[in-house]
């Protein structure tokens, strides 16, 4: 029940009408893979979050990346670090993490970005994967 009302909440703030500074206006910031493997050799705190449902993310997932999905986003948001660089990732490309993306700058994220190419793009370019 509680994921339920989560996911209503996302849907309920997705769908306010955006002043011209409101940050769901504001463009989307994405990431390509290779700067991400950047961040991370430079040792930069990064929260990796996989937006795909539970079972995807069990499959396979970018080394050290939480999951959670974007059904249980708003009831879980406390647990995505405020000081961390946020990357998103879905299942491929980034309109599956743009909507996570948005919501996490509504509530004071300012790093937020939604990995080019998603979980997929991730895999074809032969980069490390946990089971």
């Amino acid at each position: 029940m509680r994921w339920l009302l989560g996911a209503l909440a996302l849907v309920a703030v997705l769908a306010l009408p955006a002043a011209a500074s409101h940050p769901l206006q504001g463009p989307l910031l994405t990431i390509d893979p290779a700067s991400l493997e950047r961040l991370r050799a430079e040792g930069r705190p990064l929260a990796l979050i996989d937006v795909r449902p539970l079972a995807a993310w069990q499959h396979g997932r970018l080394p050290g990346a939480r999951s959670i999905p974007l059904d249980a986003l708003v009831p879980r948001r406390d647990e995505v670090p405020a000081a961390a660089i946020v990357i998103l990732y879905g299942a491929d490309g980034v309109d599956e993490a743009a909507p996570a993306a948005r919501y996490l700058r509504t509530t004071g994220h300012a790093a937020v970005f939604v990995l080019e190419g998603g979980f997929a793009g991730w895999q074809a370019r032969g980069l490390g994967v946990e089971r």
